[in-house]
């Protein structure tokens, strides 16, 4: 299924219930075409970059009428590798149409709320799905930046998706805070945890520029690098790897980083240009060591909740978003998510966030697994 700019493998959770975590993963790294290090996937059905090497399993939540839950995956294309603690905005969108479809839960025209838990982060968001004849809708007049045909419009709202590491919004306890790199000078950044936890730069802080193409970032060995050493440190920072070189081997997806640069206008890919005032500022986000050729919704969603708190990195670029809305100018042109926000007792809370993506199934059947890759 599509689901935003993303594609991932869809499997029921019934489907996998009979194997344990290692042949589940076997399965899935199989069906999927990793490790390739050519860096194709060409014996699977991944696409060779991060955004196209993803998978979700979904299955009826107990003791829930209509709820499901969603257990996402990020598969590494060049190693045998899985990373299942964070979670994705994009493939969040296909969940609900996927549920749908497979009759996982009712479907009630002209739009159904499915309600789905995360494994991962153990947060919920509804998914506003539009219905036609018992199925999830895929036509429509909605078109997002990345992908090349309109469709329907399916509106996500993340319910209380701060602090999905138990360490609130602000996880390090500061808005603003210097990242010590071994070697080099302490880098600024803003670590702020809704939906996934992010890592928040100024681009010209990297000495770079967010407006130039994916492609391009991604031959600068130098920026790269750089990203990575504060993406680990940060990494550390929150606890989730006790050093830098174990965040880079066994923490790839969690956190992202993203640099971000006040509104610009740029040429973006294809034919679009993306004028100054379409966005609210302008980033590039890192995904599985490699530049988004969009811009992760989830990282998206964290965005917005950080141009909403006073002294962030990303509210300097921005500015006051107005009403929590936030558009961020991408390689491929502009995504938006509105996020509410608020403080009580020098706590940042965020009740709720609200994106809109598309999603389609692309196909349906069987994917063969060699037997041997099962032993």
């Amino acid at each position: 299924m599509r689901g935003g700019t993303s594609r991932a493998i869809f499997f029921r959770e019934e489907d996998l219930a009979k194997y344990d975590a290692t042949a589940r993963d076997r399965i899935v790294l199989a069906a999927m075409g990793s490790p390739d290090p050519h860096g194709r996937q060409v014996d699977g059905l991944g696409g060779g970059i991060s955004s196209l090497s993803k998978v979700a399993i979904v299955g009826r939540e107990d003791g829930s009428r209509g709820g499901v839950t969603f257990n996402f995956g990020q598969v590494e294309v060049d190693r045998a590798a899985i990373d299942w603690s964070g979670t994705c905005g994009n493939i969040s969108a296909a969940v609900g149409p996927y549920a749908i479809d497979e009759r996982l839960c009712p479907a009630e025209e002209p739009v159904t709320l499915v309600l789905v838990r995360s494994w991962n982060t153990g947060k919920r968001f509804i998914a506003h799905v539009p219905v036609r004849g018992g199925m999830a809708e895929t036509e429509g007049g909605y078109v997002i930046d990345g992908v090349p045909d309109s469709g329907a419009k399916v509106t996500l709202e993340f319910l209380e998706p701060g602090a999905s590491l138990g360490r609130g919004v602000l996880p390090t306890g500061a808005p603003v805070q210097d990242v010590q790199m071994p070697g080099h000078k302490a880098v600024r950044a803003s670590i702020v945890d809704a939906v996934i936890p992010m890592v928040f730069v100024r681009a010209a802080d990297m000495k770079s520029d967010a407006t130039k193409p994916a492609a391009e970032l991604d031959k600068d060995v130098r920026l790269k690098n750089l990203l990575e050493a504060v993406r680990c440190q940060a990494a550390v920072l929150l606890g989730l790897a006790k050093t830098a070189a174990e965040a880079h081997e066994r923490s790839k997806a969690v956190p992202k980083v993203a640099m971000v640069t006040p509104a610009s206008s740029y040429a973006a890919s294809g034919t679009r240009y993306v004028q100054a005032r379409e966005v609210d500022l302008v980033a590039r986000a890192v995904s599985m060591g490699a530049t988004h050729r969009t811009f992760p919704a989830s990282a998206t969603m964290c965005a917005a909740v950080a141009a909403s708190i006073e002294g962030t990195i990303v509210q300097e670029a921005a500015g006051h978003p107005s009403g929590g809305r936030l558009r961020i100018g991408h390689p491929a042109g502009v995504i938006e998510a509105s996020a509410k926000v608020e403080r009580r007792g020098g706590e940042w809370l965020v009740p709720s966030i609200t994106t809109y993506r598309t999603a389609r199934r692309i196909m349906e059947g069987y994917v063969v697994v060699p037997e041997q890759r099962l032993k």
